[in-house]
């Protein structure tokens, strides 16, 4: 198919593709001339992923950029190719105190859970425990088992699902957990708040309205 067609199928501006095609964000489609190229399905579900990672995901095209390279690294072991890609998606951290990195791996050494001491996912939850201390609304540990249990929960079904895919597919599935799902399940948590509360007899929020400036 031609541009226009793959822009099409896309939901995509042509700019837009070609602004892709331009930073090898998409691949190249079979060139047949110098000026034209023809593309396939490949290149369709790979900018519907763009799409997807952009908009839902919430990540910077740069991040997207180093999930692909991770799903594209040519390796035999797909267990590698699912890490880096969830390596590559997690938040990087510029600062965080060692004491909060500490306090982030006694927690999930409390939880019984195997995870590496230099884990790239360590360093977001310690900025996450630090900045509610640093609100006054230090997690308790009541609290956090909660969230433990659900996150745990949550991630034995992923876990399942990437394992049940094809090895080609694992890192696409893998990307589309770890990142479309995730924006899924914040949203269900705000209904689930949203539920609760109804049923608690307390007023439900309405539509998001605009509220004046001063």
């Amino acid at each position: 198919m031609r541009i226009s067609k793959l822009s099409e199928l896309a939901g995509l501006p042509v700019g837009t593709v070609k602004f892709y095609l331009r930073t090898g964000l998409l691949h190249p489609g079979r060139a047949t001339s110098a000026t034209q190229a023809q593309y396939n399905d490949s290149h369709v579900e790979r900018l519907k992923l763009i799409r997807a990672l952009l908009e839902v995901g919430r990540l910077p095209l740069a991040d997207i950029q180093r999930v692909f390279d991770a799903m594209d690294l040519p390796t035999q072991d797909p267990a590698k190719s699912v890490a880096l890609v969830q390596q590559a998606i997690s938040p990087e951290v510029d600062h965080v105190e060692d004491e909060d990195l500490t306090r982030a791996r006694t927690l999930v050494d409390d939880l019984g859970w195997s995870i590496a001491q230099d884990s790239p996912h360590l360093p977001p939850l310690a900025q996450a425990l630090h900045a509610l201390d640093n609100v006054g609304q230090s997690a308790t540990r009541e609290r956090l088992k909660v969230y433990a249990e659900a996150a745990s929960h949550v991630a034995r079904n992923d876990v399942d699902v990437i394992s049940d895919a094809d090895d080609v597919d694992k890192p696409v599935v893998a990307a589309i957990s770890s990142a479309i799902y995730e924006s899924l399940f914040a949203a269900l948590h705000r209904l689930a708040v949203e539920n609760q509360t109804a049923r608690r007899g307390s007023r439900i929020p309405g539509p998001r309205v605009s509220i004046p400036q001063a």
